[in-house]
């Protein structure tokens, strides 16, 4: 049984999010929202970190219960992930969400949150309708809600995640890498701030160009 992270509770994790995604971040309701620090919480208790080859399915968010989080054992998150992968779950006395919550977990808080700025990975060879569980969070990114590390360690960790994560190229990397750019693809057409359009010649770097120009735009809407 591999051992599974250290549980952060969810409305230290809630206060957390806030910090680590400052005013200016892409779309920062999406990821400082209590349903955002659920989501983190449920991830860690299930072990699904980049690497343990465990991946998570939006509807194991809905599923949770403020019972179940208490019961904070490896054996008792086991249990429960086992639990939570079966088809039907039947009536879930005080889950978090009603079972149609798992649609904007996924579309808001995972894919154009989390996900968007490489906090959450998705499990590469899945086809987009796929139901199979396919997000888990990054190893850096999970390190931020240990329990153990608070007060100034805690702040250099989250400034040095801000730094590698949050930066305009960072953003870039992320964006092509969800694309799944390559050097063939076809002359580039860039948008700049104030509207204005440019084809560039094909290959990475315009590609990176077009990545960096977007993101710059995001962090500045």
């Amino acid at each position: 049984m591999m051992a599974l992270p250290p549980l952060l509770p969810v409305a230290d994790i809630h206060e957390r999010l806030q910090t680590i995604f400052p005013d200016g971040t892409a779309n920062r309701n999406y990821v400082t929202r209590e349903i955002a620090a659920k989501t983190v919480f449920v991830l860690l208790y299930m072990g699904a970190v980049a690497g343990s080859e465990r991946w998570l399915r939006p509807d194991q968010v809905t599923r949770m219960t403020d019972a179940q989080a208490a019961l904070s054992e490896d054996a008792h998150r086991e249990a429960w992930l086992e639990e939570s992968m079966r088809s039907s779950a039947g009536h879930i006395e005080g889950r978090w969400y009603a079972a149609n919550t798992r649609e904007p977990i996924r579309d808001e808080t995972l894919r154009e949150g989390l996900v968007r700025v490489g906090a959450v990975m998705e499990r590469e060879g899945l086809p987009t309708t796929s139901p199979r569980p396919r997000y888990a969070l990054s190893e850096e990114f999970a390190r931020l809600f240990d329990p153990g590390v608070t007060g100034q360690a805690l702040q250099a960790r989250v400034e040095e995640w801000q730094a590698a994560s949050l930066s305009m190229g960072a953003l870039a990397r992320v964006a092509i890498m969800r694309r799944g750019a390559v050097a063939r693809e076809g002359r580039v057409l860039v948008t700049f701030p104030n509207g204005e359009t440019r084809h560039m010649e094909p290959g990475p770097s315009s590609v990176i160009s077009r990545a960096v120009v977007t993101a710059s735009k995001l962090l500045s809407a």
